[in-house]
């Protein structure tokens, strides 16, 4: 175990700023995209494309970084993700063009590996006692960097334009990965093999087909040809994968490890949670800025703000979580996680008469996602064999953006389904637009509410665990 140059918490301090300074850069984009898309002369598909590359290349990429941190050692790969991340922010606060921008946002999709690859540096870290804990931690610096990026966006977009929120970060990713090279420890390979680069072109390639067709359904449909030039191939190399596993004996990961009762569980729950949580945050955003009376009409900065004490609860929460997952095991967590969850979407969609209200409701469903969170990490920690848990984490974290993809199109699919026409006065005359109605508003709080009730489902077949003797060594089975 290694414990880092300046100690565990050190070292966790070191990953969850990382982890928020990541998360802050991908939500600052959202509120600004419609004036990145106009000072570069974009096209709408364009401007989606400046979040959506981030995504398909991250979500491709995570497994194999999750494989190298196991076989060349994850610090090396931590630091070189989080350099080569530096390096595409860099680039993106300078970009000339539109296609510039999202190429820089595709190469800054490898520091979405930090995550998983923090998540292992943690469990090489702490010991078991804590390792929940403290991977609780990182967790819900997932949702507070993703509201601060939000409110923090919105007001630098405002007083010193969109090119400063890519400057401000390249200089925080600087310090932080000054701040890595010095505190991290050494944590050797834990295996020496050469990766298999088959498997790996093929679970990535169609993983990155998948997403794109995800991506450009509400564009272009779901059955349109060009979508299903997607899809298609994205689905074939997925059974060339399964194919190809069966034969070889050293993939990029194998299926008798991904068959693991629990690492199916952490893998389902991680994916049906995924939709629950950008349900979420994209549901109370674009209510709280729809035109009334369908919204509330906020402005981006108060919008974003609504979300604000449930990210803030999540520091006190997520360490009480990951204390039940260590003491009780990942089965009650997961299972009060999913109630919450359901409780809070089902408040969403029943009432939210103002900002207070929404807040609030949003507090109980963000409460509810983060409780299911931390077991299903933590699930994928234990249960892989030492020397394939990062790139177990990086498959889990995979699926979940899998499922975090799939939100936004389920929500936008809902808004364009579910209309209703507003009138705007414009130079004394009316126009009327089209806009999401009430109803539209009712069915995406409904889909997460039946999302998280899925993920109850799926808790039930969780072995539940506990961490029992001196120091957490020890594992037992409920």
């Amino acid at each position: 175990m290694s414990r880092g140059h300046g100690g565990p918490y050190a070292v966790l301090t070191v990953l969850t700023l990382v982890t928020m300074i990541t998360m802050y850069v991908e939500a600052m984009v959202v509120p600004s995209l419609p004036h990145i898309q106009s000072a570069l002369n974009a096209t709408n598909e364009e401007a989606a494309w400046v979040i959506s590359a981030y995504m398909v290349v991250g979500a491709a990429v995570a497994p194999l970084f999750g494989k190298m941190g196991d076989v060349y050692g994850k610090k090396k790969l931590y630091v070189a993700s989080l350099a080569f991340y530096s390096a595409a922010v860099l680039a993106a606060g300078f970009a000339p063009n539109i296609q510039s921008l999202i190429a820089a946002r595709a190469l800054q999709g490898f520091g979405f590996t930090l995550f998983p690859l923090g998540l292992a540096i943690i469990t090489d870290t702490f010991p078991r006692r804590l390792v929940a804990v403290a991977q609780g931690i990182q967790s819900a610096m997932v949702a507070i960097g993703m509201t601060v990026g939000m409110i923090a966006g919105a007001y630098i977009e405002e007083y010193l334009g969109w090119r400063y929120m890519f400057h401000i970060a390249f200089g925080l990713s600087i310090i932080m990965f000054i701040a890595a090279l010095l505190v991290l420890g050494d944590y050797p390979p834990v295996r020496r093999e050469k990766i298999d680069y088959v498997s790996t072109v093929l679970l990535s390639g169609g993983t990155a087909l998948v997403l794109l067709y995800l991506t450009e359904a509400p564009y272009k449909g779901w059955v349109s040809p060009p979508q299903l030039s997607f899809l298609s191939p994205g689905i074939a190399l997925y059974a060339a994968f399964l194919a190809y596993e069966a034969r070889s004996p050293r993939t990029l990961i194998s299926l008798k490890l991904l068959r693991i009762r629990n690492v199916v569980v952490a893998n389902a729950a991680g994916l049906v949670s995924g939709v629950a949580m950008f349900m979420l945050y994209l549901g109370v955003i674009y209510y709280a800025e729809e035109a009334p009376p369908y919204g509330l009409g906020l402005s981006v900065i108060s919008a974003a703000l609504s979300l604000l004490p449930a990210t803030l609860a999540m520091i006190v929460i997520a360490p009480l979580i990951g204390q039940v997952t260590t003491s009780l095991g990942p089965k009650p967590a997961l299972v009060y996680g999913s109630i919450i969850s359901t409780a809070g979407f089902m408040a969403l969609a029943l009432y939210r008469p103002g900002p207070l209200q929404l807040a609030l409701d949003s507090f109980i469903a963000g409460v509810g996602v983060v409780s299911i969170m931390i077991p299903i990490v933590n699930m994928i920690a234990m249960s892989m064999p030492p020397d394939s848990v990062t790139v177990g984490l990086g498959f889990n974290t995979m699926v979940r953006f899998l499922g975090s993809a799939a939100g936004p199109v389920i929500a936008a699919t809902i808004m364009t389904t579910y209309k209703a026409f507003v009138p705007y006065a414009l130079a004394g005359r009316y126009y009327f637009f089209t806009e999401g109605s009430s109803t539209a508003f009712n069915y995406i709080f409904l889909t997460g509410a039946a999302f998280s009730l899925l993920v109850l489902v799926i808790s039930i077949f969780t072995k539940n665990y506990v961490i029992r003797g001196r120091g957490g060594e020890a594992i037992a089975a409920l």
